[in-house]
């Protein structure tokens, strides 16, 4: 077990989508200063300590109290400087005047220093981490990241879990893996939206949809150092288990189509579906994803060749109404 610690702080910054561009709020490295969309990806071994510090911004504070939650993880521990509590305790609702305001405890930009979240992370799987304060605003301004717990073994060669996604007899055996992040921008929104100001979600109306915080083609372009560093093309050849691990940070729906394959999904919302006693997994062409849901499929191509990965829903596959854009990626087969 390895205590696995993370620094971030909440921060402004522009997005870049295909025609403009519009801002958002990230969490960022605290070393490294620069606000990420999604927010940095944590990894973690089962069993690993995870400490996640949320550090108040002196220099460019969003204006907002700041909170992270954790689905799917169990006992998220809390503790506050300077306004307490100094030893943790279970995380818990907040409510003013007998109104709930926070979902979790939250770092109060006027009065705290750090806030600091702790659990430990006991099971494989693929989790997001996202606002707890006024989420429906905050997430939508981009404040979310994706943690991905990994089994016990998985990068020891030789031992029965290596390069699985949830360990030996689960049939998450693999060769490439990408994560996949699917969320969609109201761009109006982001260009409106005001600290400590509501927001009305009934006017949430979006018009870029993304992987890995990209639009089509921007989607298919190489990690790098921006604020959106994820790319979602996939490189593979003929023969290779390719696992894809897509999670909706979104709010909307989304069915996901893998482009003529064939997949095999081999666990949902992290509950793999495959045991000693039972094999629930099951093939697919496709996968819904609920809001903050999550499907970890494999698939083995036997063609080389290019093909494009989508969402079903025609009209997220465009930018500024024009086709091709939004939630769409490739992959690249080789023999």
């Amino acid at each position: 077990m390895a205590v696995i610690t993370k620094i971030f702080q909440v921060t402004a910054g522009t997005l870049s989508l295909p025609g403009r561009s519009v801002p958002f709020w990230g969490f960022s490295d605290f070393f490294w200063g620069s606000p990420q969309y999604p927010g940095p990806v944590v990894e973690a071994t089962a069993g690993d300590q995870l400490i996640v510090w949320l550090i108040r911004n002196f220099s460019q504070p969003v204006g907002e109290p700041l909170s992270i939650v954790f689905p799917g993880q169990e006992n998220v521990m809390v503790r506050k400087v300077p306004s307490g509590p100094f030893i943790y305790e279970p995380v818990q609702p907040q409510y003013s005047s007998g109104k709930m305001i926070s979902l979790a405890n939250f770092l109060d930009e006027q009065n705290d220093f750090i806030i600091d979240y702790s659990f430990f992370a006991n099971k494989p799987g693929i989790y997001l981490y996202e606002s707890g304060t006024n989420s429906e605003k905050q997430i939508q301004m981009g404040l979310y990241g994706v943690i991905i717990v990994r089994p016990e073994g998985y990068s020891t060669p030789g031992h029965p879990s290596y390069k699985t996604a949830y360990g030996a007899g689960t049939g998450s055996d693999y060769d490439v893996e990408k994560v996949l992040v699917l969320s969609e921008i109201d761009s109006i929104m982001h260009e409106n939206v005001l600290p400590g100001v509501y927001y009305d979600m009934l006017k949430f109306n979006p018009d870029f949809w993304v992987i890995n915080g990209r639009s089509f083609p921007d989607s298919i372009s190489e990690d790098n150092t921006s604020g959106q560093p994820y790319g979602s093309k996939i490189d593979c050849q003929v023969g290779q288990r390719v696992l894809l691990r897509t999670i909706n940070a979104g709010f909307q729906n989304h069915t996901f189509h893998l482009g003529g394959f064939t997949g095999r999904i081999v666990a949902e919302d992290s509950f793999p579906l495959r045991a000693r006693e039972l094999d629930a997994t099951y093939e697919k062409t496709g996968f819904t994803l609920g809001s903050g849901q999550s499907v970890d499929i494999i698939f083995t191509p036997t063609t080389p060749g290019e093909y494009h990965l989508y969402d079903r829903e025609y009209h997220h596959l465009v930018n500024n109404d024009m086709f091709p854009g939004g939630m769409m990626t490739v992959i690249n087969i080789s023999n």
